[in-house]
């Protein structure tokens, strides 16, 4: 559940914190002003998928007060945003992926009307900025997890149903024949836009929940990864799942009290989560990304005193320690956070104290390694983000 606390002594704590904290030194990057567009509406609970020319699609969402159906696509050489084909079916908390031939899907999730889920799917072509409906799942999925498989199949795994209960369930979307298949269910209840990664070996980890799995394409089968509870020994939703260059997954975060105050990673090789040095911030509800530096900028997010954070972190993998990063313009909770081609990291809306947000800030990191390229993916970041082109 999300925690904010909307008292106006929040509200002007987080002004005087923000307004008198120290100028980031010139060698540790930058936060750039939220001049890189304002999105046509406030947006938050969607995912931002990058596309194959770099351009960034927002599909969607919530505005504070009704669910979306507008789209909106961002130019980094313009750096404005600017509407595009409009979703079929308004919804939030849906998922969203990039194909290999560059389209993208966009699945489940809620309209809004009521309490409940959505079965649907649509695909968008970037060229024409235009929808087709898509075959829809076999079941109704609220907030699932997504990847694409090394073969372009697309794995779609639990979430919630029409009646907000947990859906045990997994499917597969074939792009070439646009149809969707039954695989074997996992053993635990899956979930949350960003939870999975797919692994060198093929494989895809799931952690969310108290017990993480990996599914395995060519088997079609599920296995435990690592022991209960992680290296944390908790339960983690709100949280961030982010594939390192090396190999490794770095998990931080979540909305129990140990969750958030704790990092691990998952060491393939072994099967097993070994703890990592503790971010300075408990946080929830963040977004993480490997940046052109090669490390892991964790921005944003929420604490459950504090309200929604504007402070960042730097995660060093080789060294596995952190360090402060600049803070953000803006406290941003539920934010997207994506690479962008130039080196640099864009992070749009999101919510705090205040509302809905429509802003973008632009994070640079230092002249000396911002033309670096990180680890390459071919999915989005939204509410619980995991690393991106």
């Amino acid at each position: 559940m999300r925690r904010f606390s909307t008292s106006c002594v929040t509200v002007l704590w987080l002004g005087v914190v923000f307004a008198c904290g120290p100028a980031p030194r010139a060698d540790a990057g930058s936060v750039e002003s939220p001049v890189p567009g304002v999105l046509s509406t406030p947006r938050r609970l969607l995912p931002y998928v990058a596309l194959e020319d770099g351009r960034v699609l927002a599909a969607g969402g919530h505005d504070g007060s009704r669910t979306l159906g507008s789209c909106e696509v961002f130019d980094p050489d313009t750096g404005r945003w600017r509407s595009t084909g409009a979703l079929r079916t308004a919804r939030r908390n849906h998922t969203a992926v990039r194909l290999l031939d560059g389209r993208v899907l966009v699945v489940g999730g809620s309209n809004g009307v009521t309490v409940g889920a959505l079965a649907s799917a649509e695909l968008y072509a970037p060229d024409p900025g235009m929808w087709t409906p898509a075959a829809p799942m076999a079941e109704a999925r609220n907030d699932p997890a997504a990847v694409v498989l090394p073969d372009g199949r697309v794995l779609v795994a639990g979430g919630t149903d029409v009646d907000q209960r947990p859906v045990r369930s997994a499917e597969l979307f074939d792009p070439a024949s646009g149809t969707w298949s039954a695989v074997e269910a996992p053993g635990f209840v899956r979930g949350g836009a960003g939870t999975a990664v797919v692994l060198r070996t093929g494989k895809v980890l799931f952690a969310s929940g108290l017990q993480s799995e990996l599914y395995d394409p060519v088997t079609g089968h599920w296995e435990k990864a690592g022991a209960v509870g992680g290296a944390a020994g908790t339960h983690r939703l709100g949280h961030t799942v982010t594939l390192l260059p090396d190999g490794r997954v770095l998990v931080v975060g979540g909305t129990t009290t140990q969750a958030a105050r704790t990092a691990e990673v998952y060491v393939p090789e072994r099967n097993a989560w070994e703890a990592v040095e503790a971010p300075a911030v408990p946080r929830e509800h963040h977004a993480a990304l490997v940046t052109a530096e090669g490390l892991v900028l964790v921005v944003g997010g929420e604490h459950s005193t504090r309200g929604t954070l504007a402070s960042a972190e730097r995660f060093d993998p080789a060294r596995g320690t952190w360090t402060q990063a600049p803070t953000l313009h803006e406290p941003r909770g539920e934010a997207g956070a994506l690479w962008l081609r130039r080196g640099t990291v864009l992070v749009v809306g999101g919510v705090n104290e205040l509302g809905t947000l429509a802003t973008s800030e632009e994070y640079v990191p230092a002249p000396a390694v911002a033309q670096a390229t990180p680890l390459e993916s071919p999915w989005g970041l939204g509410k619980q983000s995991t690393d991106s082109k």
